[in-house]
């Protein structure tokens, strides 16, 4: 038996012509009584110029994570009496036969959805997307990364598809809770996908179908505690922000959108559970963002409205617009506006010590970022540890008087250098500045790059250093420092983080004077300009 519904064959084959005259809005209403989710990833399919569909029926007794379902809906409603099952699979090129599926390459494979109906009698019609992978976003200034391989079989062939999971809750054994969950799970879990039943059974979730129930009118939802314990059992190290203590008085934790950004712009997923209007709670997961290189807002706040006092540089998080995220009830891959949601809400005709707006329901009530296990700091902790020693080393760069060590000690006194923070493997670093060069073209030496890959391998945090206009059109940096990542932190300067720092022309190291009065020592090296950011290192640069 196979693990995934994704994997087996089907029973039957069709293929269906996407290109006008058919209808995306009659197949889905036809076929699948006009279901919301299916019409979302039928419209991304259409935004990459899909041509051809296949829809084949699916034998459930063949895929264990159906049968599992099906026992477990079969535990708490003992009359559900059979489901239907089928695969629909997109290509960008008109196929006609399926010889020609076998022929086509991978690149025309957009991805995949499995249909589930259930039949319960006594029940309405239960139709949902089981799960779904569709080719992200095409758009330059979409960033996702960590995302995994999905193999899919289409016509007896395998395919593959990159992205994030995409499920819906049958709300009888799992709920929005469970998807988002297997959504973030399977960037750690050593099966690359975690099942309902296994987080289920959990001790510390326990959802039996008998003594506990999942949804429907006598289940429950996972706690955020439960969403932890199945994070943390697939592989991930978790940090849970909960805003759910919030009054009119009390200190809220920072803004929950710092504990979004160090983890999905490292490539590893967040869940936020917020409150709706019916009194109930909902989660959704988020993986990416999208980059505004005009935005307004980063300069504003410095300059008229001094958001952030007291902090000396500017989160690059400020240039994202949106993140990217499912949401189970309406389907895949859309854009959450970054000041979409809340933490608190007060009423503006009552005084500042009033209780809190009766909508304050509708806001976040937790965060839950993740990282791998063994990561010891959050993406908001890096960053200012990371700012910290990047501030100790700028007053010591030798050479001020030239162009960018001028322009740092400028930015700098103006709270205008911008800060990135990273997770990177050691050896990512090495591979990063082995393909980057300045502006003028310069390189690093196969000298230098052959002493840094004695780095010992584990995982670091990269604070990336630039400034605004170069990192917004450019998606360039001036210089960066690595901490260790499986260190715990600590409440002071603590330099056996430090690993590593870079200034323009410059490499940094540590030689002692103590957290109070650190004192390095300066390498020369042959870049002495601006390169590229991590993971943009194949885009060249623009002029500045």
């Amino acid at each position: 038996m196979a693990r995934h519904a994704r994997w087996i064959d089907g029973e039957t084959f069709k293929i269906y012509p996407l290109e006008r005259p058919f209808s995306n809005f009659d197949f889905v209403e036809r076929e699948f009584a006009g279901l919301p989710s299916l019409r979302r990833i039928m419209s991304q399919v259409r935004q990459h110029d899909g041509k051809t569909m296949v829809v084949e029926k699916i034998p459930y007794a063949q895929a264990e994570d159906l049968v599992q379902e099906n026992e477990d809906i079969a535990t708490r409603y003992s009359h559900l009496s059979d489901c239907r099952v089928r695969r629909l699979s997109f290509f960008n090129k008109s196929l006609e036969t399926q010889h020609a599926i076998a022929s086509v390459s991978n690149d025309a494979f957009i991805g995949y959805a499995i249909l589930k109906e259930d039949v319960v009698p006594g029940q309405k019609r239960k139709i949902r997307v089981f799960e779904s992978v569709v080719t992200s976003s095409r758009h330059d200034n979409n960033f996702i990364r960590g995302q995994q391989s999905w193999d899919c079989s289409v016509g007896g062939h395998t395919f593959r598809v990159n992205g994030y999971l995409y499920a819906q809750q049958n709300n009888m054994t799992n709920v929005c809770a469970h998807v988002a969950c297997r959504t973030a799970a399977a960037r750690f879990h050593h099966k690359g996908d975690m099942t309902y039943r296994e987080m289920n059974q959990l001790p510390e979730v326990k959802i039996d179908h008998v003594r506990k129930k999942a949804g429907g009118p006598d289940g429950t939802g996972l706690t955020a505690d439960e969403i932890v314990s199945i994070l943390e059992a697939a592989g991930a190290n978790c940090t849970r922000a909960d805003y759910t203590e919030a009054t009119a008085n009390t200190r809220e934790p920072p803004p929950f959108q710092k504990y979004l950004y160090g983890s999905i712009e490292s490539g590893y997923p967040v869940i936020i559970c917020f409150g709706t209007s019916n009194q109930d709670h909902h989660a959704i997961p988020l993986f990416g963002h999208t980059f505004n290189e005009d935005t307004w807002v980063p300069s504003a706040e410095i300059s008229y409205f001094r958001v952030g006092a007291g902090t000396a540089y500017v989160p690059s998080e400020s240039w994202l617009s949106t993140y990217l995220g499912h949401d189970d009830n309406w389907g895949s891959n859309f854009c959450v506006p970054r000041n979409f949601l809340y933490t608190r809400r007060r009423c503006k005709d009552r005084p500042a010590h009033a209780p809190l707006c009766n909508m304050q329901d509708e806001c976040v009530a937790h965060v839950i970022s993740t990282l791998p296990k063994s990561v010891k700091i959050n993406g908001l902790r890096a960053e200012v540890i990371g700012s910290d020693f990047l501030f100790s080393m700028l007053p010591q760069l030798p050479h001020p008087g030239k162009s960018w060590e001028s322009r740092l000690e400028v930015s700098a006194k103006a709270n205008r250098l911008v800060l990135r923070a990273i997770l990177i493997d050691s050896q990512d670093y090495v591979k990063h500045l082995a393909k980057v060069s300045d502006w003028a073209g310069c390189l690093f030496s196969r000298n230098e790059i052959q002493a840094l890959s004695a780095l010992s391998k584990e995982k670091l945090w990269m604070i990336e250093l630039s400034v605004p206009e170069l990192f917004s059109a450019n998606r360039r940096k001036v210089g960066e420092v690595l901490i260790r990542a499986e260190m715990p932190p600590s409440n002071t300067r603590d330099f056996s983080t430090f690993v590593l720092g870079r200034l323009p022309g410059y490499f940094a190291i540590y030689t002692g004077g103590g957290s109070s009065n650190p004192l390095y020592q300066f390498i020369p090296n042959g870049v002495s300009g601006h390169v590229e950011l991590f993971g943009c290192e194949d885009a060249g640069g623009r002029p500045c």
